[in-house]
């Protein structure tokens, strides 16, 4: 048994699009850190970087039901959470440090759970940060890639790995608001119609698609994102704008990331400037930042010492 165990999780953008609630496209851009080790007392989690620590802070949920479900028994456990991820920006920051502390204590423990109860344990600690379990963020922060995960039983996912052209240009922008996440979901609509469900069911099919076999006519279909889309597009300032922009200026997909108020584009290689330039020509307050999608997540990303 490792006595101090380091872990490292991607941030991840969820819902791309079509997909809400059902997937996620982890991002190297930035990784949270997350250290646990045996020590006397309790459990304890202290935080850097702008994380709450104590009793409040994700990672903490998290180790508590993970110790809870397969442990079984009290132990003395320190975390120490170092942020990497941006928080309450829509790139998945409670979701990588749970992802991050859940694969960090299987292995101090040696307890042996498998991917999908981590990705299950890990989104039920997503209700601290955003007020109800939810699994996308968390699937593709432990597993890396972009991960299909079933939102009523994350132990049935898939992970899809990317064309080596495709890149990521994400435009960073911190809410500075807490409870965004609570916020950004009181206003999607409860019903929609049945051609719209229809019309999501096609784009998510051919956005899968696309991803496995690099068809980029069918990568665009991560533009849609229905209902969801309409209602927390109304919210961010110049959205509609920035996605004129973007696909006019080549952008193959572009979209909120997350709940936002960040933004997405999915761009071929040699495009990412173009469309850059033409984002922020018609949206201010956003920094342009040029990824690839995380092949690895936190699963492939440990450092363990006796």
């Amino acid at each position: 048994m490792t006595s101090y165990v380091k872990v490292r999780a991607p941030a991840s953008i969820a819902n791309l699009g079509c997909l809400f609630d059902a997937a996620a496209m982890a991002v190297e851009a930035f990784r949270d850190s997350v250290v646990v080790e045996e020590a006397s007392g309790g459990l304890r989690v202290e935080a850097v970087g702008g994380a709450p620590g104590g009793r409040s802070d994700v990672a903490y949920e998290a180790a508590r039901l993970f110790l809870e479900r397969f442990y079984g028994k009290a132990r003395g456990i320190r975390i120490v959470v170092e942020k990497g991820v941006p928080i309450a920006a829509g790139l998945g920051s409670s979701g990588a440090t749970a992802a991050a502390t859940v694969v960090a204590l299987n292995e101090l423990l040696g307890a042996g759970v498998d991917a999908g109860e981590l990705i299950e344990v890990a989104g039920r600690a997503e209700v601290v940060a955003a007020g109800s379990p939810h699994y996308d963020n968390v699937a593709a922060s432990v597993l890396g890639g972009i991960v299909l995960v079933d939102p009523a039983d994350p132990k049935s996912h898939i992970i899809l790995h990317p064309p080596e052209w495709l890149r990521v240009v994400v435009f960073l922008r911190r809410a500075g608001v807490k409870g965004k996440t609570r916020l950004m979901r009181r206003v999607i609509p409860r019903d929609i119609g049945l051609q719209e469900a229809s019309r999501l069911a096609f784009s998510a099919a051919m956005l899968a698609l696309g991803i496995t076999r690099g068809l980029k006519h069918c990568v665009k279909y991560a533009s849609y994102g229905g209902p969801v889309e309409e209602a927390r597009g109304r919210l961010l300032e110049s959205y509609w704008r920035a996605k004129e922009a973007a696909l006019r200026a080549g952008a193959l997909a572009f979209n909120i990331a997350g709940a936002g108020p960040s933004l997405f584009a999915l761009v071929e290689e040699g495009r990412e400037e173009e469309v850059i330039n033409a984002v922020m020509s018609v949206a201010e307050g956003y920094e342009p930042i040029v990824s690839r999608v995380s092949i690895k997540g936190a699963v492939h990303d440990v450092e363990s010492r006796r």
